[in-house]
This record gives C-alpha cells, sequence and structure tokens, in this order.
C-alpha cells in the first residue's frame, strides 16, 4: 500500500478551494451540501496570505502554475490547514483526491496514488452503478438502533451478529426503498426476535 485511505470529518470544519477555473469548480462541487464552510479564493495575491486558511481542515489548489502552486500551499501551511492538495501536481501534495462515490454516511473513495486517474474514474463507475443509491439510509438504520441493540445485547458478538443481521432482511430493504420509519420498527422486532446470549467477561461494550 503506497498511501493511507483515511477520512476527514467535515462538520463544522473549514475548506479552502484556490482558484477560479475548471479545476476549482471541480473541487468545490465536491463539496456541494457538506456540513463545512466552503471558502474559494481567486489564485492571485489573496491566497498568498496564510490567514484565510486558518483552522482549514483541507486545502484544494489549482488553476495556477507550479511556482504559485507552491507559495499558495507554504501559505496554508503557514496559516495552520491541516491537508493541502495541489491539483494535478502530486509532488507537492499532503494527500491525493480519490475518485469518489458519495451515498451519505457511506462513501467510497478510489485513489492510485495521483498516477492513473483515468482508472480511478473508471473503477469509480463501476462502483457507483453497483451501490443503491438509498445506501447511506441502511447505515443510518444501524445507527438508530444501536442504542436498543447494546441494551438487549450486552455480549459483543451476539450485538455484531445481530446488526450484520439487519444487512440482509426486511428492515435493509425498506430502507433502502425510502421507508425509513418502517425500517426502524421492523429492525426492533427482530431486535426482540433475536437470541440472547449472556455477556463475556471483556467482550461488552
Amino acid at each position: 500500500m503506497d498511501s493511507f485511505p483515511a477520512f476527514v470529518p467535515l462538520a463544522g470544519r473549514r475548506v479552502v478551494i484556490v482558484g477560479d477555473g475548471r479545476e476549482a469548480a471541480e473541487k468545490a462541487a465536491l463539496f456541494d451540501g457538506a456540513p463545512c464552510e466552503l471558502v474559494q479564493l481567486a489564485a492571485d495575491d489573496a491566497a498568498l496570505d496564510p490567514q484565510p486558511y486558518a483552522g482549514a481542515a483541507l486545502v484544494f489548489i489549482g488553476d495556477c502554475d507550479e511556482a504559485f502552486a507552491r507559495q499558495a500551499r507554504d501559505a496554508a501551511r503557514a496559516g495552520g490547514a491541516l491537508l493541502v492538495n495541489c491539483v494535478d501536481r502530486p509532488a507537492l501534495c499532503d494527500f491525493y483526491t480519490p475518485a469518489i462515490v458519495d451515498r451519505g454516511a457511506v462513501v467510497g473513495a478510489i485513489g492510485t496514488t495521483g498516477q492513473a486517474p483515468g482508472l480511478a474514474r473508471r473503477l469509480k463507475g463501476e462502483l457507483d452503478a453497483r451501490w443503491p443509491q438509498r445506501l447511506g439510509a441502511l447505515a443510518a438504520l444501524i445507527e438508530a438502533v444501536k442504542v436498543d441493540a447494546r441494551r438487549r445485547l450486552p455480549d459483543f458478538d451476539a450485538r455484531r451478529a445481530f446488526l450484520e443481521s439487519l444487512l440482509d432482511g426486511p428492515a435493509a430493504e425498506a430502507a433502502l426503498a425510502g421507508e425509513g420509519d418502517r425500517a426502524i420498527t421492523l429492525a426492533r422486532e427482530a431486535l426482540e426476535q433475536f437470541p440472547l446470549i449472556p455477556a463475556k467477561a471483556g467482550k461488552s461494550g
């Protein structure tokens, strides 16, 4: 593995995008509907001031030559930005932008360490075609019943078995069909019928 994939929480965070062309627009589109503050800067002297980058979780620098990208990257780091990406300049990047399949809470990310973006796009298309559009609702269903499952099934293995069983049952079908309330009802009914196993020492939690 040449690079480690990781997910950066966006809620309440700042994302800064530098540029006023296609590259910046494509990066900005990734954050449509995301719970972050999106700051966009033109590729001019303002982007060389560290202040706009203060507290930024992610910075994307595009639509500029390498010399400007390097200066903007240095300004972002001086301002305290966590991670900086210079579009199509892997040697200047703290991270690479993957091809993303977005299903809300469920996100698929395919990376090639910047070597073959066309391959990443092709693999993304294959994954996008296979994943249900409401896959995020299935994750939300699991989250919604976790507290009840912990209360009724203190044994970790039993609880994990129950939560995984939901993925193939009628509750999952309802969630994927957009019937969120019905999905939770079916999940809770399944929980009441799931066999109880006494908690093992060291396995609860």
